[in-house]
């Protein structure tokens, strides 16, 4: 029997209202609606379409809203086996979706990966030391377009500088530093 935390909700698009279950699990925190409805507002209709990567899938909130929005494609990688059980029944729910859930090391994941990704949402354990070799594995393995998206959450304390990447916009809400970033269009 999964002990759940509570449920969060999709924002916008197809599924607006539907309620995700979300499992009491150590380090897993929802993007709050609010950062959820601030990015979507900044990506926009580049979401339409979009092959999505939903690397530390959590809650799968920012994965699945991209799917309520319009994106083709969701891919959720998790870690953790309770956690992928309950992202694979929530995937079941889309009906007609295209999701696929992976109980995976996400970084394994990054390193075998051979598709090119429109839409990647990381958003790793704080006290974790998964951001940074993610973000290069991203550029080093060329899983991102020049015109792709890169959402990246960390603890409002963190900073994090990648060569290769530019930040679009970056905003922080409470404990939550959150932006977008890009690959860059400088050369190195």
């Amino acid at each position: 029997m999964n002990d759940f935390l509570g449920a969060v909700r999709i924002i916008g698009g197809k599924y607006k209202g539907k309620q995700l279950n979300v499992l009491n699990a150590q380090g897993l925190r929802p993007t709050p609606d609010r950062v959820r409805e601030t990015l979507f507002n900044l990506i926009g209709d580049k979401v339409q379409d979009a092959i999505v990567l939903d690397l530390f899938a959590g809650s799968g909130a920012l994965g699945f809203e991209a799917i309520s929005r319009g994106a083709a494609s969701l891919i959720l990688v998790e870690n953790n086996a309770d956690n992928f059980e309950n992202l694979q029944e929530e995937a079941a729910s889309f009906k007609g979706a295209q999701i696929e859930v992976l109980h995976q090391d996400a970084v394994s994941f990054l390193q075998n990966s051979i598709r090119q990704f429109d839409l990647v949402f990381l958003d790793p354990p704080y006290q974790s030391d998964l951001l940074l070799p993610s973000l290069k594995l991203l550029i080093e393995r060329d899983l991102i377009l020049p015109e792709s998206l890169v959402y990246v959450e960390m603890s409002s304390s963190g900073n994090t500088v990648v060569p290769g990447f530019e930040i679009i916009r970056e905003e922080t809400a409470g404990q939550v530093k959150f932006g977008l970033w890009r690959k860059s269009s400088f050369l190195f």
